[in-house]
């Protein structure tokens, strides 16, 4: 009985050697793992890597001062366009005062000449000429008092050519007395409405200036109906009396 308890452990003892051998040998069939290696940059590369860094910060610096530089060329030209504007609307103004006071300068000086020969006896084709400018001139008034310059200016300068034989006939009658009767000391007056300061005494002359209603001025002279006065700041020139007052 022992010896066959015996037998049986040796039986154990062989197997479970047996398996150790087994196990040593697929072990050793089995290659090692491999080690990972990490390689290092090299030296140029790192140079390389630092330079792109930079260049790449350069870049981005550059996009932000380029839009800052389109910000501030978006900011200038909308300066010069407002500037433009503002340019074009003051002399637009200019244009539609310097229009505006001609207007009524010339509707004034149409009136007096238009009142004057309506005292005088002239023939019928003076009166036919008077009826025509009245009619004109009056168109002028209402196209200025609507706003509408450049009608009511235009309207004024027909009314003027039409009156253009009447102003011969004023020229004619100041021809026959030529001599101006000099004030003893200047004579102050206002400007009744605004008017057209002329380089001599009758309409035939040249406008030299306008005079706006209200405007102070010094009488030195003057030839029939034509007063020649001074403004302090304009100069000389005649105007026709019907148009001042004398100041109290």
């Amino acid at each position: 009985m022992i010896k066959i308890e015996l037998g049986l452990l040796n039986r154990q003892a062989w197997l479970l050697l047996l398996s150790l051998l087994l196990t040593l040998v697929i072990s050793s069939c089995t290659p090692p793992p491999k080690s990972i290696e990490i390689k290092q940059p090299s030296r140029h590369e790192q140079q390389l890597e630092e330079q792109n860094r930079q260049l790449s910060g350069e870049v981005d610096r550059l996009q932000q001062e380029l839009l800052g530089k389109q910000e501030e060329i978006k900011k200038l030209v909308l300066a010069r366009q407002n500037s433009t504007r503002e340019v074009v609307r003051t002399k637009a103004k200019l244009r539609s005062h310097s229009s505006k006071a001609g207007t009524v300068a010339n509707i004034a000086e149409v009136k007096a000449v238009l009142k004057v020969a309506a005292e005088r006896s002239m023939d019928d084709q003076l009166q036919q000429v008077v009826l025509e400018a009245e009619q004109v001139v009056a168109m002028s008034v209402d196209a200025l008092t609507q706003g509408d310059v450049e009608n009511a200016f235009n309207l004024s300068s027909r009314a003027q050519q039409l009156i253009q034989p009447i102003r011969a006939l004023e020229v004619k009658n100041f021809l026959s007395n030529k001599s101006d009767i000099v004030f003893v000391a200047p004579l102050a007056m206002k400007v009744l409405t605004t008017c057209n300061v002329r380089t001599g005494p009758g309409t035939k002359n040249d406008v030299r200036f306008i005079l706006r209603e209200g405007t102070y001025i010094k009488a030195l002279a003057y030839v029939k109906n034509w007063i020649q006065v001074e403004s302090d700041q304009k100069g000389k020139g005649w105007i026709y009396y019907r148009l001042l007052e004398i100041v109290p």
